[in-house]
């Protein structure tokens, strides 16, 4: 896999071979324009050409490929392989450019126009790309305000959601009594034969009843607390990149950093594991962002491990275009913009790290 190359942001990185480099969206745009002939000039230097191959599928990042062009001393070698030199070379031409953008835009514009921002029309992070745009700049007393907004809100809602939970541990530790002195099983509905209780959570079912139920998903089919490590279908030639924009502020979280998280999988083949065993499926990429702050890091280190599992994307139809055989997310919900709130799925969203922390522990993930 390519390693990272980029110091802080995520406009440039290695990419899955040794001709591609990962690069944003914005720096390319700045390269190719007309007026500029910096790729020309690496060209003519370098006897290399550069051209996308694969836009990523949320229009933030894509992928460059670097081969020899007619002329030059490689051009007559078949595959010939890019040599380090030319593609530092091209490295640097992007990190150039990227300080050309921050003159000319500078200071926190900049890192805005750098950091794919895209929001999303339907759930779980598949919808069809909306560019968000900033909202319209206001008086730093109205902005205090919003933030004071922003930060009750959240104060109010996560209070709320915490009361929630404690109420449904007192319910469930009354509904757990109340199991004790049924005779029911909840899965057939009838008396319990050879009672089997669930070591955890203390649920009793039939021992056949509980079995065919952990052969489709090894949770208790009452609070679907999970029992052993859940191992998901998704890619295994996938990566995880984490970056941080400490100048780049999420709105509902002043004060705090931003963390980009960038997946990036390769085109490949369905394992048996799949829907279409040894059916191709498409390479993609994918962008996420997360506070910076201390729950913010608590939520990211939940989510490495769901990928390390293969729990946060699996291979199926597309939700989005109605493609079959693609790479999708799996039900573990994604910010994938930073601006829109939670129409977008964007910020402000103050619930939104108790809920996914939710949707984590669902599926065994959790912090303890």
């Amino acid at each position: 896999m390519g390693s990272q190359v980029s110091s802080d942001e995520m406009s440039v990185r290695a990419g899955q071979g040794s001709d591609e480099v990962l690069v944003s969206q914005a720096v390319w745009d700045y390269l190719a324009a007309a007026e500029r002939p910096w790729l020309l000039d690496f060209q003519h230097k370098q006897g290399m050409s550069a051209g996308i191959i694969r836009r990523g599928e949320r229009g933030g990042c894509c992928a460059v490929r670097l081969q020899p062009v007619g002329g030059s001393r490689l051009s007559g070698v078949t595959d010939a392989p890019v040599s380090s030199e030319a593609r530092k070379a091209f490295i640097d031409l992007c990190r150039c450019a990227r300080k050309e953008m921050s003159k000319q835009e500078g200071g926190s514009k900049r890192k805005r126009t750098l950091l794919p921002c895209v929001g999303v029309l339907e759930p779980k992070g598949e919808g069809n790309p909306l560019h968000a745009q900033p909202p319209p700049p206001q008086p730093r007393r109205s902005q205090r305000q919003q933030q004071q907004k922003f930060r009750k809100a959240a104060e109010e809602e996560a209070c709320s959601m915490f009361h929630e939970v404690a109420h449904r541990k007192d319910c469930g530790m009354a509904s757990h009594s109340e199991a004790e002195d049924n005779t029911s099983c909840s899965i057939c509905m009838g008396d319990i034969v050879e009672k089997t209780t669930l070591e955890k959570c203390g649920h009793s079912f039939c021992r056949s009843c509980l079995d065919q139920a952990f052969k489709v998903k090894r949770a208790c089919p009452v609070c679907r607390l999970v029992y052993g490590q859940l191992i998901g279908n998704q890619p295994a030639n996938g990566t995880m990149i984490v970056e941080r924009d400490p100048y780049l502020q999420l709105p509902g979280h002043e004060g705090y950093g931003c963390i980009c998280i960038i997946y990036s999988f390769p085109s490949g083949s369905q394992a048996l594991e799949h829907p279409n065993p040894g059916v191709r499926y498409p390479g993609t990429d994918r962008v996420a962002y997360l506070p910076d702050s201390p729950e913010g890091n608590r939520v990211l280190g939940l989510l490495r491990r769901a990928f390390e599992q293969r729990l946060t994307f699996t291979i199926g139809t597309s939700m989005t275009t109605g493609f079959q055989n693609v790479i999708t997310w799996n039900d573990i919900h994604h910010k994938t913009s930073i601006w829109g709130g939670p129409r977008c799925f964007g910020y402000p969203d103050p619930t939104y790290l108790v809920r996914v922390t939710e949707e984590l522990r669902e599926k065994g993930i959790t912090a303890d």
